[in-house]
């Protein structure tokens, strides 16, 4: 969670004036913490499009980022030098599992490929989809579950409404946040992020800023 201050977009100032103005527990948070940027990412790899961005999320699940990034880059260097749908349909297994990916990771990228092949990854496609549509094409390839599917949505499309009821991260700043006894379970985090539609991409920045910055406000 970056703090933007007077740097702000109108739709970050906006969210934060929104988020800020209900009565709940994510407001206090959100008026002292002001606008923040709610899309921001680090990749270690540069990326230029929908199936690069989906390839490294795909890579990295489970490894470090070291061991993500070298696998990556062997996997671009085995397809020729990019990663396109075209390259990584006509790739035989052995070229695939040569950069060190696992049977199952090489499935799905091979399938976010054959989605990309048939145009569904297509930014000028992707920016008339709804939240849901998009969703439902994602997590139709095996291998990619709905949080994958939501972080592309926040992260990749920018998409302002998102809200991962499933991240642990995500409940535990809710249980924390409420001080609830036990930790909230994804159908009531769900049904507790219907206040804060249509900013939910932005509530769950706040939510994340508030479960990392947590252990130095207890010691403060």
């Amino acid at each position: 969670m970056t703090r933007t201050g007077k740097r702000a977009t109108k739709e970050q100032r906006a969210a934060s004036k929104y988020l800020g103005s209900l009565d709940d527990s994510l407001a206090r948070w959100v008026q002292s913490t002001g606008p923040i940027d709610a899309y921001e990412t680090h990749l270690p790899v540069e990326v230029h499009g929908p199936l690069e961005w989906l390839t490294f999320t795909v890579v990295s699940r489970q490894l470090s980022r070291a061991a993500a990034t070298a696998i990556y880059h062997r996997l671009v260097a085995q397809l020729g030098g990019s990663i396109t749908a075209e390259r990584v349909i006509a790739a035989d297994e052995r070229t695939i599992h040569g950069s060190g990916l696992s049977n199952p990771k090489a499935r799905t990228i091979r399938g976010v490929a054959e989605l990309a092949d048939d145009g569904l990854l297509d930014p000028d496609t992707l920016a008339v989809m709804s939240d849901a549509e998009i969703h439902t094409a994602l997590v139709a390839v095996p291998g990619i579950g709905p949080s994958s599917a939501q972080m592309f949505m926040m992260r990749y499309l920018h998409r302002p409404d998102i809200f991962p009821a499933g991240d642990l991260a995500v409940r535990a700043a809710l249980t924390a946040l409420e001080r609830l006894d036990t930790r909230i379970t994804p159908k009531v985090a769900e049904q507790r992020s219907e206040l804060w539609r249509p900013y939910r991409s932005y509530a769950t920045s706040y939510l994340w800023g508030y479960l990392w910055e947590l252990p130095s406000r207890a010691a403060g």
